[in-house]
């Protein structure tokens, strides 16, 4: 299984020659550093990594480090013991088990009652068994079971709400994870883009910020808190998400998104800023309109630095409502003090 065999918003896998090419045109080959401030599944960073960049990841999603640091991260893994664990969890008989605090909360909404009491189960497990686990270890077991999870919930392909059709048994199984051990360890954070921005020197900087009103804490709860575990009680509405504001993105607010914007690329200790951005302006739906327009990225951008631009048709994924036609991913980049 690699880091991007996920359902996420915004996955730009199918993005990364178009994002890789012309940084290496410009000369930044991978002798540089590359920081990836708004790292989502972390395919872009990645991709840079397997190319020999040394590499910087953050999020705000607790999930999204959990994976960072079992595919990218520094550490010892067992593989014969991480097998012999994830056949130990496959081989389960959920109907053998009891109730659990997951299948709780989530059974006959996003998942069936079988299917969540084997979730449930296994990341209790993993919690007991973290003393005799590496760090990384421990990442890598919940990152796998995270993946499984996802692939089976009972929805559209994120969290926000789940199918009115009930779930059925479709068996939690957990597949092992394709670590490539010769890239240069990835240097991993998990902080507000624009609190880690003021920390980081690095050669090239990657921005790929929420641009819609669709905040990826709704889009990815469930598995935030599987992957937090801290076991919250409190839950807003049917769709059972649990408190969460400090996770709220500005970027997702248009009175917020320019300013916060402006203060990222003015902060950003690098000397190429690369930014994606998606033409979601037309959509269908008003959440997914853009918060940032065209002619403000540039003109903030141009504050840094000489920037041209890139473009390529793409569609993008959606849940039906915001599809769009004519869609195209641009790409900004501007070369600092230039």
């Amino acid at each position: 299984m690699k880091i991007n065999n996920r359902r996420y918003i915004g996955n730009k896998s199918r993005l990364l020659s178009f994002i890789y090419n012309p940084i290496k045109k410009l000369g930044y080959d991978n002798s540089n550093s590359f920081f990836d401030v708004f790292s989502g599944t972390g395919i872009v960073a990645s991709y840079f990594a397997e190319k020999g960049y040394k590499t910087i990841v953050n999020d705000s999603l607790f999930s999204n480090m959990i994976a960072y640091k079992a595919f990218l991260g520094k550490g010892k893994i067992d593989e014969k013991k991480m097998f012999c664990l994830l056949k130990q969890y496959n081989d389960i008989d959920p109907l053998s088990l009891p109730e659990n605090y997951f299948s709780k909360i989530y059974s006959g909404k996003y998942f069936s009652i079988n299917d969540s009491k084997k979730i449930g189960f296994i990341r209790d497990d993993i919690e007991n068994k973290k003393k005799i686990l590496s760090a990384r270890e421990y990442c890598y077991l919940i990152t796998s079971l995270m993946y499984a999870t996802d692939k089976i919930a009972n929805t559209v392909g994120h969290f926000e709400s789940f199918l009115t059709t009930p779930p059925v048994d479709k068996g939690v199984k957990l597949d092992s994870l394709d670590i490539n051990t010769n890239i240069i360890p990835t240097k991993i954070y998990n902080e507000d883009a624009n609190v880690i921005a003021k920390k980081i020197k690095c050669d090239i900087a990657y921005i790929d910020p929420p641009y819609n009103a669709r905040q990826y804490i709704n889009f990815y709860h469930v598995l935030e808190n599987l992957a937090r575990w801290n076991k919250p009680t409190e839950f807003d509405g049917n769709s059972m998400k649990f408190k969460r504001d400090e996770l709220k993105s500005g970027y997702c607010r248009r009175n917020s998104a320019l300013l916060l914007f402006e203060d990222l690329i003015m902060s950003l200790n690098a000397r190429l800023i690369v930014v994606s951005y998606s033409n979601t302006y037309n959509a269908k739906s008003t959440s997914s309109n853009n918060t940032l327009f065209p002619d403000e990225i540039l003109s903030i951008l141009k504050k840094r630095g000489r920037v041209f631009i890139k473009e390529k048709k793409y569609k993008t994924f959606n849940a039906g409502k915001t599809d769009l036609s004519g869609h195209k991913e641009f790409l900004y980049i501007c070369e600092v003090g230039k």
